[in-house]
């Protein structure tokens, strides 16, 4: 009899240790399911406060951006269907259009002045002067009858000839008529004169 009671104590020993432990592994169990829970709340959290924070997200306006929700930028607007390729290529040529409308007229040369000066013959050349870039001097004034307009390897050393790229304006008695640097052009009007030179030369 007292073998079979101590048989009984050993057995209700056993299954309440046995007890004891499985309440504690159910209890460590849901502490850590707590514990992965509350890390991915954080984690949730720290993206949405990085997102919070940060620009919205280049790649997800062009439908291209890789990293869903876990984006440390904001995924804001509605995507662009538009191929990133043909964006840029129609701001290049948008970009081309603008720089093509803004650019400036080509103006007559120095060397055109010259010549209509020199064989039309309702243009006095005794009433033109030419200012051009003297390399001691700057600029200086010479009437147009002063200078030789030959080619200049073949002008004597006391002949005044002049490169035409030195020439800065052109004076029709003291206004000028041409002048490079202003883009003034009465002559021809190639830059939009809304003065013509017969007009200027009346005045």
């Amino acid at each position: 009899d007292n073998r079979d009671s101590m048989e009984g104590v050993k057995q209700f020993i056993g299954n309440w240790f046995n007890t004891e432990k499985s309440v504690e592994s159910e209890e460590e169990k849901m502490e850590k399911e707590d514990d992965v829970e509350v890390s991915a709340e954080t984690a949730t959290e720290a993206v949405e406060e990085s997102q919070t924070n940060s620009e919205v997200c280049k790649f997800y306006l062009e439908n291209k951006c890789r990293f869903g929700d876990q984006c440390r930028n904001r995924h804001e607007g509605d995507p662009e269907t538009v191929d990133m390729k043909d964006s840029m290529k129609n701001k290049a040529i948008k970009n081309e259009q603008e720089i093509k409308s803004e650019k400036k007229p080509p103006m007559k040369t120095a060397a055109d002045v010259i010549k209509r000066i020199q064989w039309d013959q309702m243009f006095p050349k005794e009433y033109f002067v030419i200012g051009y870039l003297d390399r001691f001097l700057g600029v200086v004034e010479e009437n147009f009858t002063t200078f030789s307009w030959e080619n200049l390897a073949s002008v004597d050393y006391d002949v005044l000839a002049i490169p035409q790229h030195r020439i800065q304006y052109f004076k029709y008695k003291t206004e000028k008529v041409w002048d490079k640097t202003e883009r003034k052009d009465v002559m021809f009007g190639s830059t939009g004169s809304k003065v013509g030179i017969m007009e200027f030369m009346e005045e």
